[in-house]
């Protein structure tokens, strides 16, 4: 997702909206109201859901057919692989409160009962049209046909950079760009330079922090923030502030998680030792019906340890939490975009010409 999606993404949501700021004169923001909001300007939000399944499939199958003509040059045979209808599942409509009774706010209650976070069931049997092909393949010419598709150990290495969470210190490595291979040189074809924003953003974000601080100083949202927290409180749940609870439940259920089932939500790499070749051989040998086996084999072998008990308490206190959250919670989410949209449109008035250059880039990156 490129950062322009996930700045728009990221300001219709409550998290957003950082605490202090010194705020904006609520008659100046009111004087804007009418005004283009960050997802208009953009465009985000806005398509019609059939369209948007049929415009994410036109651009799958113009990456495929990149990826099919980069193999051929390269001396490869490769079948455009394409999910079946559905499988995109935009525009998928889901119901919060029934969600939040039995998720919570999905940090913990996913393990355990993965049913619940699968998506629609797609009636098509899905096949990959290159399986019959690998499955004739020996191990030396797999291992090429992977490195010609997915670039080679080095060239993946090459790409790896080191970066720190900024919430845990800890350091993590990340691919730059879309990675090596004619996989990777489709999806850059299609979805052009990543970077090409990124000097622009970074020279908005004080400004866009500003103004989401200002957000969450005006009265209507600190009224709103005295309503929840009397309410919450009311349920046993002391927070100054929905922005003030999100900022800690997420590290804080995660690390109680963790200290249950182990890091990384108890996964044990069921491959650990093994080679690329090996693991390129087991996906062209075995059925879908044996690989589904070896998965659930290995996602029970990590479970056995776990204190069931303690973990199904931690799962109930992250669903009582959201729910009082959801019941407390009331319009909100509705004022909340409101009074957005109104100091948005100020934002988008001030710095146009910055906008503008972001939006003109990323739809030509989008073709």
């Amino acid at each position: 997702m490129r950062r322009g999606l996930m700045l728009s993404v990221a300001m219709s949501i409550i998290a957003a909206c950082g605490g202090g700021g010194t705020g904006a004169d609520s008659t100046t923001a009111e004087s804007s109201s009418e005004g283009e909001t960050m997802a208009d300007f953009f465009g985000y939000g806005n398509e019609d859901p059939e369209a948007q399944e049929a415009e994410y499939r036109e651009q799958e199958a113009r990456i495929q057919e990149a990826i099919r003509q980069c193999m051929a040059e390269a001396g490869f045979e490769y079948q455009p692989v394409m999910p079946p209808e559905g499988s995109f599942m935009v525009g998928e409509e889901w119901d919060e409160e029934e969600y939040v009774r039995t998720q919570g706010f999905g940090i913990t209650t996913w393990y355990g009962n993965e049913e619940l976070t699968e998506g629609p069931a797609v009636e098509e049997e899905w096949v990959d049209p290159n399986q019959e092909l690998l499955e004739n393949m020996s191990e030396s010419e797999m291992t090429a046909w992977n490195e010609a598709l997915y670039g080679t150990e080095e060239e993946n290495e090459a790409l790896m950079v080191t970066e720190v969470d900024e919430a845990t210190g800890e350091e993590y490595q990340t691919m730059t760009g879309f990675g090596p291979g004619c996989y990777g040189e489709a999806q850059e074809a299609e979805y052009g330079d990543m970077s090409a924003t990124e000097d622009l953003w970074a020279d908005l974000q004080p400004a866009m922090d500003a103004m989401y601080q200002a957000v969450s100083a005006d009265p209507r949202i600190v009224e709103l923030d005295q309503n929840w927290s009397a309410c919450m409180a009311e349920r046993g749940f002391e927070y100054e502030s929905m922005t003030a609870m999100q900022e800690v439940i997420w590290t804080d259920f995660q690390e109680r998680f963790d200290a249950l089932v182990g890091p990384g939500g108890g996964f044990a790499d069921p491959f650990a030792g093994w080679t690329q070749e090996e693991i390129d051989a087991f996906f062209a040998e075995k059925t879908q019906e044996e690989i589904d086996a070896f998965f659930a084999t290995a996602e029970q072998e990590a479970q056995q340890d776990v204190d069931q008990e303690a973990l199904a308490a931690l799962q109930q206190e992250e669903i009582d939490l959201a729910v009082a959250d959801y019941e407390c919670r009331g319009d909100y989410y509705d004022v909340f975009q409101e009074v957005s949209a109104e100091y948005e449109a100020d934002f988008i008035a001030e710095n146009r010409e910055a906008l503008e250059q972001i939006r003109e880039i990323e739809a030509g990156n989008r073709g």
